[in-house]
C-alpha cells in the first residue's frame, strides 16, 4: 500500500542553520520576549493575561524588536498591538532569566551525571567486593615479597629492554 507513494526530499526552511553545530547553552535568537519571531512567546503573555489562549486570542506583537509582519495582519485586526516597548524589554528580562535558570540546571544535572559515571568506574576501597578485596592483598603480598636482588634484577632488565629499542 505505502509501496505506491511517491518519496520526495527534504526542504529545510534555512539550511544555513541546520549546518551550524548546535549549542545547547546559548540560544540562537537575539530576543527572548519573542525568540525573534515577533510574537510575543505564550507563557510570557500568560504573565500579563491569565486566561491567554494563543488559538482564540489576538496575536501578541513584540515592540522590542520589531521582527513582525505586520502589513500583512494589520488590516484584519488580528493583532494585539497593547504590549508596548517597555513591557516587551520587562518580558525580554524575565525570559533570559529562566533560560539562565534553565541551562543552569542542565549544567548541573550534566555535571552530576558525569560524577555518577565516573564514581561507577572507579572502585575505591569501600566499593570493593571480598573477591576483589582478596586479589588486592593478594598482588600487595606478591610485591612485598620481591627481594631487593630481584627488583635490581627487573630495573636492569627494564632498562636494557628500553636501550635495545632505541
Amino acid at each position: 500500500m505505502t509501496e505506491n507513494l511517491p518519496q520526495f526530499e527534504r526542504l529545510p526552511i534555512n539550511p544555513k542553520k541546520e549546518e551550524e553545530d548546535k549549542e545547547i547553552w546559548q540560544p540562537n535568537w537575539n530576543c527572548f520576549c519573542c525568540q525573534d519571531t515577533g510574537q510575543i512567546q505564550a507563557h510570557l503573555v500568560r504573565l500579563i493575561i491569565s486566561d491567554y489562549d494563543p488559538n482564540r486570542d489576538r496575536i501578541p506583537v513584540c515592540q522590542g524588536c520589531n521582527k513582525f509582519d505586520r502589513h500583512n495582519l494589520m488590516d484584519y485586526g488580528v493583532l494585539d498591538t497593547r504590549f508596548d516597548l517597555f513591557l516587551c524589554k520587562k518580558l525580554d528580562r524575565i525570559a533570559r532569566e529562566d533560560w539562565k535558570q534553565v541551562t543552569q540546571k542542565q549544567f548541573e544535572i550534566v555535571k552530576q551525571r558525569i560524577n555518577q559515571i565516573s564514581k561507577s568506574h572507579s572502585l575505591s576501597s569501600s566499593d570493593r567486593t571480598d573477591n576483589d578485596n582478596r586479589e588486592v592483598k593478594q598482588r600487595k603480598a606478591e610485591v612485598e615479597a620481591i627481594t631487593p636482588d630481584q627488583w635490581k634484577a627487573m630495573r636492569d632488565d627494564y632498562l636494557v629492554g628500553k636501550k635495545d629499542e632505541v
